[in-house]
């Protein structure tokens, strides 16, 4: 049994080998640095994670990593892959963004926690949730409603790096 064992420890270790040093596995694609500015209405927007991400090529699904950065107190950043590498995948890519101090769905989370605590008659809750919308509508206070990105954005093998980017020509306003 213990020979069994050993055979097969050392016939996952060949075959593992090889799958390596036969590129199996190996980075497919070629990463170009990506850094810029967000603005809406001519003001730097900070706290918001942008995100590219590659678009398929006809049948190749797996064009490369996802890339993604956060803006700074002047709207600057820098994207880094999902593998922490430095740029984002030579070629076309869709864009989102999301602030990193506030969820997507936390306002209409807050939301149902009020009505529940409404509807059990729960007024110590109820205060407690008014409290953290008021401190939610604070937070969003000036900052653009973000919303869906129909444009796409091409990386030339040469990087892109002074990117502007103006919110209010890249969301979908709902109509």
């Amino acid at each position: 049994m213990r020979n069994n064992i050993s055979s097969i420890a050392i016939a996952l270790f060949t075959i593992f080998s090889i799958a390596i040093s036969s590129g199996c596995g190996g980075k497919d694609y070629s990463l170009a640095p990506v850094s810029g500015t967000v603005t809406y209405e001519g003001k730097p927007v900070e706290k918001l994670r942008i995100s590219f991400s590659p678009v398929p090529i006809g049948e190749n699904l797996a064009v490369g990593p996802f890339s993604k950065g956060v803006t700074d107190s002047e709207g600057k950043f820098t994207l880094k892959t999902r593998y922490d590498e430095e740029g984002a995948v030579v070629g076309t890519h869709k864009i989102s963004f999301q602030y990193t101090d506030i969820s997507e769905t936390a306002m209409s989370e807050l939301a149902v926690a009020l009505m529940d605590a409404q509807d059990v008659g729960d007024k110590e809750e109820f205060k407690k949730t008014k409290k953290k919308i008021a401190e939610m509508e604070k937070k969003l206070k000036g900052r653009p409603v973000l919303g869906a990105c129909d444009k796409s954005f091409d990386i030339p093998a040469g990087g892109l790096e002074d990117l502007q980017m103006d919110l209010g020509d890249l969301i979908k306003k709902e109509k």
